[in-house]
């Protein structure tokens, strides 16, 4: 039993890395020494398994193995008992962490997005040892292939971002007292926000590009942007009534509705998730990441966090068929995983090292907005107070995982022993 509950505790740092948009399930479960026996399991489902499931000699032995996993080694059904109770403990901890996280994610890449990218830089800097590592052979070919990858990583999470599903409308911030000083308000350092009215959870919004608001000015308009698509950020006159940024307080007057927030196609939530879970499933390339690459990070968890508090239905349907999407993906792309990892391993993994490297671009803390609205990667300004709470987020992002990859390391040392 202390064995599965071990696995358990492993299962919660998986499901906390698939939430962050740094490191991925698949990374973790190889620092922690979990990922050859995680990609068996879920590569020998199947049939077979199906029909061990219907024998009450299969469970007697799950239980046996329940108490003492020795007892399961010798046997093609005692090794499937021993795949099915690793994946059991594993969801044990993986589904509560996702659930954690949608709950409380969402809100700290709102209120503190600079910060949030700082970390997940870290994560995923210190994870390119992780792959890095694993490699055998390090001739030129691996250093083309990982080279590669990085140009094309980077060129394509330097793509606009789409924010036509959005929402967007005017408000007016009234200030008490006036700015003393020039004061830049930034799409990073400001939030407007919908409160929670009963049927969903907060709806955060932020700026499309930086207005400066003169010293002394008592009030300024400025154009909203919803930080996720969906039309739950069609709020009506009113709804938007609290500001947070860097000013003593602001009065938010919002006189019209707000519109042109669409919901993803749910054929796009389904091809999302597929990507998703491949991505979770690869040690280097985090599930997260490619859904805040898709647009679609902050509008899954917040259907799911509906879904889960408010019961809405539409929201249930939209988390039913991306939970599909992720049953269904996994899968299929773990029998391909096993496939290269046994013919083209330090090639894969090559790729993963330049699949990582690429995606730091994306994750720049310093970021502004041209007048056509396309995000412009910034250097700080000298004093930006922003700085030193960056630089101790980037700090922690690195030490997580060091510490993560220490651990893991002991884990498999006593394992062998």
């Amino acid at each position: 039993m202390r064995h599965w509950l071990g696995v358990t505790l492993r299962g919660l740092c998986m499901g906390t890395a698939d939430v962050v948009p740094g490191v991925s399930g698949g990374t973790m479960a190889l620092i922690l020494g979990l990922y050859p026996r995680l990609i068996d399991a879920v590569g020998n489902l199947g049939v077979g398994m199906l029909r061990r499931l219907r024998t009450r000699t299969f469970w007697a032995l799950t239980t046996v193995g329940l108490k003492d996993p020795a007892r399961l080694r010798g046997t093609a059904e005692g090794t499937d008992a021993a795949r099915l109770l690793l994946l059991a403990s594993l969801a044990a901890g993986v589904l509560p962490a996702i659930a954690a996280g949608s709950r409380f994610l969402p809100p700290l890449l709102g209120n503190y997005p600079a910060q949030m990218s700082a970390f997940f830089l870290g994560l995923v800097l210190a994870s390119v040892a992780v792959p890095f590592r694993e490699l055998e052979r390090r001739g030129p070919s691996r250093w083309l292939l990982a080279l590669a990858a990085t140009g094309v990583t980077a060129w394509f999470v330097g793509l606009p971002e789409a924010s036509g599903g959005r929402a967007r409308g005017m408000v007016t911030l009234v200030f008490d007292p006036p700015p003393v000083v020039d004061v830049a308000l930034t799409p990073s350092n400001l939030t407007l926000r919908a409160p929670e009215d009963g049927t969903r959870p907060d709806v955060e919004y932020g700026l499309g590009t930086t207005v400066t608001v003169p010293a002394g000015a008592g009030s300024v308009e400025v154009e909203a942007i919803a930080r996720m698509a969906g039309t739950t950020a069609n709020v009506p006159p009113g709804s938007i009534r609290e500001a947070e940024g860097p000013f003593e307080s602001a009065l938010v007057v919002q006189a019209a509705d707000f519109a042109n927030g669409r919901d993803p196609a749910l054929v796009y939530v389904f091809l999302g998730g597929v990507l998703a879970i491949s991505a979770m499933a690869l040690p280097g390339v985090s599930g997260a990441f490619v859904l805040l690459l898709l647009g679609l990070y902050e509008f899954m968890f917040f259907t799911l966090w509906t879904a889960i508090s408010y019961r809405d239905p539409e929201a249930v349907v939209v988390v039913g068929i991306f939970v599909a999407s992720l049953v269904i993906g996994l899968l299929s792309v773990v029998r391909i995983l096993k496939h290269l990892f046994t013919r083209w391993r330090d090639g894969t993994l090559a790729v993963l090292v330049g699949l990582m490297l690429g995606s730091v671009r994306k994750l720049w803390p310093f970021t502004d907005y041209s007048t056509q609205g396309r995000e412009v990667l910034t250097l700080p300004a000298w004093g930006d107070p922003d700085i030193a709470s960056v630089a101790i987020a980037f700090a922690a992002g690195l030490i997580a995982v060091l510490v993560l990859d220490g651990v893991g390391r002991r884990l498999k040392r006593s394992a062998a022993h």
